[in-house]
């Protein structure tokens, strides 16, 4: 029966995010698993009082097929958030894990290398995988991406694009220094490589500091994608990717082949928040509630681990990145942390040969203070047991 399906089936790993959740359904069991915002801060009567209003006074048309693109009073609005930007080079996707398959539809043949950061988004790897990409990597610290080893790739292996999280990233948090996105962005110009920029987390910033994204460095080689999943609703499913006109002709294909359209109901709604300027006041309550989740966690890590963890604090974005003694496999200590009734990510998944290693992965902005305080103790106890029985 195997035989019949496609060779790509065989490379579609199950993310370990979905697999947690079939071991963590006990209501007893605190997640920091999953990269899920704080449902009760979710904007619903905002959300409510728009859409009543819509339903009042939108024609009938509305509920019509319309032009793969997408809204164009969403795109207008998009387009203010970029430099230079016009509402042409946007394309409204079904959340940005569609713009990801577009890009992938668009620019990866069979065994065509592309450069992603170690560690990187676990989705992300995943669907690269499934169409077959020769993945690199390039190592990633808290300044930024290793760029002498970047450069070596982007001469030897002439890579297709260079997928990356720039701002506050996802496992880790940490953000690229200025310098850093400058040398990326000369490299990309030499070697004629496409720099993809996923920035979900850009808007949920917890510090004063001013973000350079590559649309305003790399205009013409350069591809972002975005989402209303971390600030609005994850079940709208809105994305968008912007891009030069050139590229966003053939993404534009590319959905309507897969989909035709994304629903644009909803697209009318968010983009009267974002005209009306609700969604930026909803950011801002974001961000105070955000914050002191992470300073809790922070709190709390400091409390049972002291000096014998190590991590940045987090200057956005929804994550903490944890290093424990080298000696510790996580993936083995995650057995034990769920027998304590507490769940994380290993951080070997966000790397793509998924070997040993000693991260973790926390999500603050969907727990409770005192699931917070309660699951970093367990965590702490469940690392223990994980030692006596390891020395």
């Amino acid at each position: 029966m195997d035989s019949i399906f496609a060779k790509r089936v065989q490379n579609a790993p199950r993310s370990f995010t979905r697999k947690i959740l079939d071991v963590i359904d006990a209501k007893d069991i605190i997640s920091f698993a999953g990269g899920l915002p704080d449902e009760s801060l979710f904007p619903h009567e905002l959300i409510k009082k728009e859409m009543n209003h819509s339903l009042d006074t939108m024609p009938r048309s509305i509920y019509q097929y319309s032009q793969a693109q997408g809204a164009i009073q969403l795109r207008s609005e998009l387009a203010k958030t970029y430099t230079n930007s016009t509402e042409k080079e946007i394309l409204i996707t079904t959340g940005s894990q569609q713009g990801l398959d577009i890009l992938c539809k668009a620019f990866i043949d069979e065994g065509d290398t592309i450069v992603v950061e170690a560690p990187s988004y676990l989705a992300a790897l995943n669907l690269f995988a499934l169409y077959n990409a020769n993945i690199q990597e390039v190592p990633l610290t808290c300044n930024g991406i290793d760029t002498i080893q970047l450069e070596i790739l982007f001469k030897t292996k002439k890579p297709k694009f260079f997928y990356a999280i720039p701002t506050f990233q996802n496992p880790t948090g940490w953000s690229w220094k200025k310098e850093c996105k400058v040398e990326v962005a000369r490299l990309a110009k030499k070697y004629n490589v496409i720099i993809v920029e996923d920035s979900p987390y850009n808007a949920l910033k917890y510090e004063e500091s001013i973000e350079l994204g590559f649309e305003e460095l790399l205009p013409k080689l350069s591809v972002t994608l975005g989402t209303f999943s971390k600030t609005l609703v994850p079940d709208f499913r809105i994305g968008w990717m912007r891009a030069d006109e050139k590229f966003l002709k053939v993404f534009q294909n590319m959905k309507e082949n897969t989909d035709l359209q994304s629903p644009k109901f909803f697209q009318y709604i968010v983009a009267k928040i974002m005209k009306d300027g609700n969604l930026s006041l909803h950011v801002k309550s974001l961000i105070e509630a955000y914050r002191v989740k992470r300073n809790a966690m922070a709190e709390a890590l400091k409390k049972e681990f002291g000096k014998d963890i190590e991590y940045e604090i987090p200057t956005g974005g929804m994550f903490f990145w944890i290093k424990f003694d080298d000696k510790v496999d996580t993936m083995k200590l995650f057995d034990i942390a769920i027998e304590h009734k507490i769940a994380y990510v290993p951080g070997s998944v966000f790397y793509k040969d998924n070997k040993k290693n000693s991260y973790v992965r926390l999500n603050f902005t969907n727990a409770t203070f005192e699931d917070i305080k309660i699951g970093i103790k367990r965590l702490n106890l469940a690392l223990k047991e994980y030692n006596a029985k390891h020395e």
